[in-house]
């Protein structure tokens, strides 16, 4: 007898330690599958680095406040308004790569890899090759509004 009850005791214990699984909601690892791009996006920085084909990196620009992109809800086209004016933009987010891509003035068909610090806060991270093993890397913080 005394065995069956070590055996129901274990039994409820391991039942009842397993249903104490912590919350997934509470997990603080980002959720990179489901960026909601729709909307208000603050540019909060935008740095520009040269980086060239020795691994030797010079920041060349670094600009806060850069005003906002406006992802329209067709997820193909939306405006960014930067220092008072309106420029039209397109984007495109593919889930499978975690990267976007951004065509705006001076960065045409920009791929960047996105880096997901909160539902509202990103980091993109991308590369313009400009010749000779040399490259530019641009990195913009942005703030869902």
């Amino acid at each position: 007898m005394k065995l069956i009850n070590t055996t129901f005791f274990t039994i409820g214990l391991i039942l009842t330690l397993s249903a104490c699984q912590p919350d997934a909601t509470n997990d603080p690892t980002p959720d990179t599958g489901g960026i909601d791009f729709v909307g208000t996006w603050n540019r909060d920085s935008v740095i520009v680095n040269d980086i060239y084909e020795n691994g030797l990196k010079i920041r060349l620009e670094t600009w806060a406040n850069l005003g906002v992109y406006n992802f329209n809800s067709d997820n193909q086209t939306g405006v960014m308004t930067h220092s008072g004016s309106d420029f039209a933009i397109t984007w495109k987010y593919t889930s499978s790569s975690n990267s976007i891509v951004i065509s705006e003035i001076d960065w045409i068909n920009q791929a960047y890899q996105i880096t997901q610090i909160s539902s509202t806060k990103l980091i993109l991270t991308g590369y313009l090759d400009t010749g000779g093993g040399n490259k530019n890397e641009r990195i913009l913080y942005l703030t869902k509004k």
